[in-house]
């Protein structure tokens, strides 16, 4: 089936407008109960989806894939579990930014990451960014009920973040006009936010209606249309597109788990054109409110992040294993107490699984389950053999070069 948005300049005005009424009175088609009016536009439509073989095939893969990243994820040993969570979640809030025009850096997200695992009181960029997905991971937050909800994940998922003169400045949401400007930076504007703030309020409320009562539709189809509403409603002024993501990726992972969650931010950034294509061509008239386009866009685009996740899991593990067993041979281990070569094995996930390679006599502590002056004795030895470096002091991290394992 042909999207209607592409039929809309090979027919006449009256024949489009038959074709659209057409489509949207098939037996297959369903209608969503959410409203838009495309900008500029007097005349509302009701947004809906034709089924379709593609769109399922899509919807199954994501399931296929989803289970094999976890099963190849629940295979690893503890520590490089850790270390491939928090590289994803790293992954993921850099991948935001991105996507925001927001300028930062992997390692700065990662030390920030660490410092707030360590219990760090000092205040550090993205802090409450970071907080909101790890509260993510830990199944911590519930899902949106009503619009004080949504603003509650904007302001955790924001904090500090947004300049003053953007922060909302109705009772919940906006209250003046906002608009979305096409990225080529020519300023033309291509979206307008809904508008007043009891309309926003009132799609607000719709949209979590569908998503969390209506069963009748498939969740990730659902999470799909959810992610658009959101756009198309804008309630912020700034900020709108990390909480819409942050929203899906948490009616994600009660779908498909925690992991397969920090997807969305990851590939909507690495297919930004086909990802911000298909708001344009959604919120357009040429479309009539139909989300085929947009629904098996943004679910191609989760597909093929997970595949690639997966890939990459699957590369890591296999090295890990490899170097197992170069770690097993290691000749400067022999006569050496098993907790040697432990620390070593830890060393080898954390050099494998996190971009940021080090632990400190804390972590290592922690992982063991014993003394921190019982591993700074390991450590030591270690440090004399060259078979691990250090970096950095207080803390210091410890870390196993790469050279080691291409020896």
């Amino acid at each position: 089936m042909r999207y209607i948005y592409k039929l809309y300049h090979e027919r006449t005005p009256t024949e489009f407008n038959e074709l659209y009424q057409h489509r949207f009175n098939f037996d297959s088609a369903i209608p969503l109960g959410l409203v838009i009016r495309p900008m500029s536009q007097p005349q509302t439509y009701e947004l809906f989806y034709v089924p379709t073989n593609k769109m399922l095939n899509i919807v199954s893969k994501i399931y296929v894939v989803s289970n094999a990243l976890l099963r190849t994820f629940h295979e690893l040993p503890p520590v490089a579990q850790n270390q491939f969570i928090n590289e994803c979640l790293v992954e993921e809030l850099y991948n935001s930014n991105q996507l925001e025009g927001i300028r930062s850096s992997r390692e700065e997200i990662a030390k920030s990451a660490k410092e707030i695992k360590l219990n760090r009181k000092a205040k550090t960029r993205f802090d409450s960014m970071i907080k909101s997905y790890m509260g993510l991971l830990q199944d911590n937050i519930e899902l949106p009920k009503v619009p004080a909800d949504i603003r509650k994940i904007y302001d955790e998922i924001t904090n500090g973040e947004i300049d003053l003169e953007e922060l909302p400045d109705g009772e919940v949401f906006r209250k003046e006009a906002t608009y979305v400007l096409k990225k080529s930076g020519t300023g033309k504007v291509i979206h307008q936010g809904v508008t007043p703030e009891k309309e926003i309020s009132a799609a607000i409320t719709q949209m979590l209606k569908f998503m969390n009562d209506k069963e009748d539709i498939p969740q990730l189809i659902k999470v799909a249309v959810g992610h658009y509403y959101f756009g198309y409603i804008h309630p912020f002024y700034d900020g709108n597109g990390r909480t819409s993501r942050f929203i899906s990726s948490l009616y994600v992972s009660k779908t498909l788990g925690n992991i397969p969650s920090l997807s969305l931010s990851r590939g909507c950034n690495k297919y930004s054109n086909k990802y911000l294509e298909a708001f344009d061509f959604t919120n357009s008239i040429k479309s009539r409110g139909e989300l085929n386009y947009f629904i098996e866009a943004f679910l191609t685009i989760m597909v093929e992040t997970l595949v690639e996740m997966n890939t990459e899991l699957k590369e890591k593990s296999e090295l890990l294993g490899m170097a197992a067993a170069k770690l097993q041979k290691e000749p400067k281990l022999n006569g050496m107490e098993d907790s040697h070569g432990a620390v070593m094995f830890i060393l080898a996930q954390n050099h494998f699984f996190d971009s940021n390679s080090g632990l400190t006599i804390k972590e290592l502590a922690e992982i063991l389950n014993k003394s921190e002056a019982t591993l700074r004795k390991i450590v030591k030895e270690l440090l004399d053999l060259s078979l691990i470096s250090q970096i950095g002091e207080r803390p210091a991290f410890y870390y196993i070069q790469h050279h080691y394992f291409e020896g």
